[in-house]
């Protein structure tokens, strides 16, 4: 009878343990069906489990860089559209400089020139300060959440810095979102980006540079040359160090060559008067508006300072197609790295089809042989809760 006992006892513990582990089977394979995984734990296959965690760091990482690409993306668009204001701007600031260089102006027609200069100028201040719809400043450098540029009765100062931000847009690529203030408008070259050639302030004849350029430049050096006037027909080059390059005689309309600079001039300079040519230098877009509005408010009655109006006026004129030039290097640049942005995106796309198909690989169900496998585990599991049914009946008096 003990004996009995314990073989039925046996069975049915061996008969419950076995529908158990089917049972836990099934489950699992339901859980892996649902789930579209087969790495439910890190029991289940932990060096997978852990190459997986890394799949889905670097698809964050990705989605990020993506979210980052947007962004820069929108400032670039933004700064691109503010510069080709600029250009509008300063085209038509050119234009105006063009027509009060005329000798049919009057002083009513310069001072009305002035003022549209002066909101031409209001104009480009308030691009520079410009946001890009979300709060940040366009032309501040990193310092994106000030107000970059202030007027001070006439001379404009900047609060922003140097700074660009640099912003990943795919892996181990970066892309700065703008250009600092400083640059666009501060850093300005002046004369024709080379050289700028320009009249003394107390020159007393009538003599008008008309142009300036480098013929030569091995022959030029990168030094400032110094014109005088020794008479009203004669001339001598000086360099920096006052030595005498070259002298002649000048009439009306004449070019002056010497050190490899060329200068044309025009009407009738008188001795001492100096015309020098010098190293492009930087100056900022207000300063060079709000010089040009100077000058043309300011009084002329003699040829001297008729003179003095119209080399500053064409200096200005100069001054402004360089920095019409500068604007347009700068729009080449922004959409160099909008260009960039797209590569980016390519880089991108196909980093995470790669890193989807690693992941696929490592985490996802074969659905077909899940199913499979599944119904096989269903047969077992009945065949184990018959086999329980029928341990169940087991009885000492069915054995008498």
């Amino acid at each position: 009878m003990t004996a009995l006992r314990i073989s039925t006892a046996g069975l049915y513990a061996q008969g419950l343990q076995g529908m158990l582990q089917q049972q836990q089977r099934v489950a699992r394979t339901q859980q892996e069906l649902v789930g579209n995984t087969r790495l439910l734990r890190a029991a289940d296959d932990p060096a997978a489990m852990a190459r997986a965690q890394q799949l889905d760091h670097a698809l964050a990482s990705l989605g990020q860089q993506d979210r980052n690409a947007g962004l820069v993306q929108h400032r670039l668009r933004s700064q691109e559209s503010a510069l080709a204001d600029v250009g509008t701007q300063l085209n038509r600031a050119r234009e105006l400089a063009i027509q009060a260089n005329s000798g049919a102006m009057s002083a009513q027609d310069r001072a009305s020139i002035a003022a549209e200069l002066r909101a031409v100028r209001s104009e480009l201040l308030a691009i520079a300060n410009r946001d890009d719809g979300n709060g940040r400043r366009l032309f501040a450098g990193s310092r994106d959440g000030i107000i970059p540029f202030a007027d001070n009765g006439g001379t404009v100062s900047y609060a922003g810095d140097d700074g660009r931000n640099a912003v990943e847009v795919a892996p181990d690529q970066w892309v700065a979102d703008g250009d600092p203030g400083s640059e666009v408008f501060l850093r300005v070259r002046t004369g024709d980006g080379i050289v700028r050639g320009s009249a003394a302030s107390g020159n007393t004849g009538s003599g008008v540079l008309q142009s300036s350029a480098v013929a030569d430049h091995a022959a030029w050096g990168g030094q400032p040359l110094r014109v005088e006037f020794t008479a009203a027909d004669s001339w001598r080059v000086l360099d920096p160090d006052g030595v005498e390059l070259a002298t002649g005689s000048y009439a009306d309309g004449a070019t002056i060559s010497a050190g490899g600079m060329q200068l044309s001039l025009t009407g009738a300079p008188a001795a001492g008067d100096v015309f020098t040519v010098e190293p492009a230098p930087t100056r900022d877009i207000f300063a060079t508006l709000q010089g040009l509005v100077d000058t043309l408010e300011a009084p002329a009655a003699t040829a001297a300072e008729f003179a003095r109006r119209d080399n500053l006026v064409g200096a200005a004129l100069g001054d402004l197609a360089t920095a019409q030039d500068h604007m347009l290097a700068l729009r080449s640049g922004t959409g160099s790295r909008l260009a960039a942005l797209d590569t980016a995106e390519d880089a991108r796309g196909a980093g995470d089809l790669t890193l989807q198909q690693s992941l696929s690989e490592l985490r996802d169900v074969d659905f077909a042989e899940a199913a499979s496998r599944l119904t096989l585990q269903l047969t077992a599991l009945e065949a184990a809760q018959k086999t329980m049914l029928q341990v169940q009946r087991l009885s000492l008096f069915d054995r008498m």
